[in-house]
């Protein structure tokens, strides 16, 4: 399938995305694209995954996908979210950082908390985006999402709270978001009902959640796609994300290689070369580091 989206972006959804953090696009995957994630969101779901602590077993997450999944990994490599991205952010290189399925079947009560997504990065930088899209109609009721409009201008640096309640970053001195939800008419709320092909462009620092899915007969899923632009540098430290496997990045340099490998302007074929030809494991002290840090996590009340 075609690289291009299905559409350029226009000057009126990059001016909004830069102005509130947000632009919703409507049309921009096309029903080929629609319909090929459509089934590996559903084999995901299928599939006997390891139930995060603390949510409904019809919730299902995964990171780092396009590691394992060829079709996923397609999506990444030769979709057209990277020309989204680098178009929305005015950037020459677009890296590739990660993707993310959020699946909430129906009668999820499960909200995912307020946050922003930053702190819980190893990564500096202002052009970092990501594009969410879901297979499904997405309205209030099926767990749409919700931005805080402006939010990522904001100075602050908020606590990770994942799904399930886990601050999921060891680093000191963050603050806890304030209780928005006890204060809503005080922030610009943006949220969109949205239909198969339509995304979610937002910025890394735009703080937004999403309520349960109280659908009693609709599932929600999903998939995310991170973006990298050209100020972006890795600044990993201890206790953040964990991660699958070595990134061999120190502090401060460019994202590159196989694990964050350039898409455009061209797609840097040696970094990718392993991926092309199998499926790359996570590496057993990665994990062991990542099972030690959810052990420590702290958990936040919801």
């Amino acid at each position: 399938m075609d690289r291009a989206p299905a559409r350029d972006l226009t000057a009126e959804e990059i001016t909004a995305y830069e102005r509130d953090g947000v632009a919703c696009l409507r049309g921009i995957y096309s029903p080929q694209w629609v319909a090929t994630l459509t089934d590996v969101l559903d084999e995901f779901y299928a599939s006997d995954t390891p139930q995060l602590p603390g949510v409904s077993a019809t919730f299902k997450e995964a990171h780092f996908y396009w590691l394992e999944n060829d079709v996923v990994r397609d999506f990444v490599l030769y979709g057209p979210s990277a020309r989204v991205a680098q178009q929305a952010m005015r950037s020459k290189a677009i890296n590739f950082f990660y993707d993310q399925i959020f699946i909430k079947g129906a009668k999820t009560s499960d909200p995912t908390p307020w946050h922003h997504d930053m702190t819980f990065w190893p990564l500096t930088g202002n052009q970092i985006a990501t594009l969410w899209t879901s297979v499904d109609a997405v309205n209030a009721e099926t767990s749409a999402l919700e931005f805080i409009a402006g939010s990522h201008k904001w100075r602050n640096r908020w606590k990770p709270v994942a799904i399930g309640g886990a601050i999921v970053s060891e680093e000191a001195n963050l603050e806890a978001l304030p209780d928005i939800d006890a204060n809503r008419s005080k922030f610009d709320i943006l949220s969109w009902s949205l239909e198969p092909g339509d995304a979610l462009l937002f910025h890394a620092k735009t703080v937004h959640g999403a309520r349960g899915n109280n659908s009693p007969n609709r599932m929600r899923r999903a998939i995310s796609t991170r973006w990298c632009g050209d100020d972006v540098r890795y600044d990993r430290v201890d206790g953040m994300m964990p991660l699958p496997r070595k990134t061999g990045l120190e502090r401060g340099q460019a994202l590159s290689g196989e694990m964050f490998p350039q898409i455009l302007p061209t797609l840097d074929r040696m970094a990718v070369a392993n991926r092309l030809k199998g499926p790359l494991h996570p590496d057993p002290e990665c994990m062991a580091e990542a099972m030690a840090q959810f052990a420590r996590a702290e958990v936040a009340p919801l």
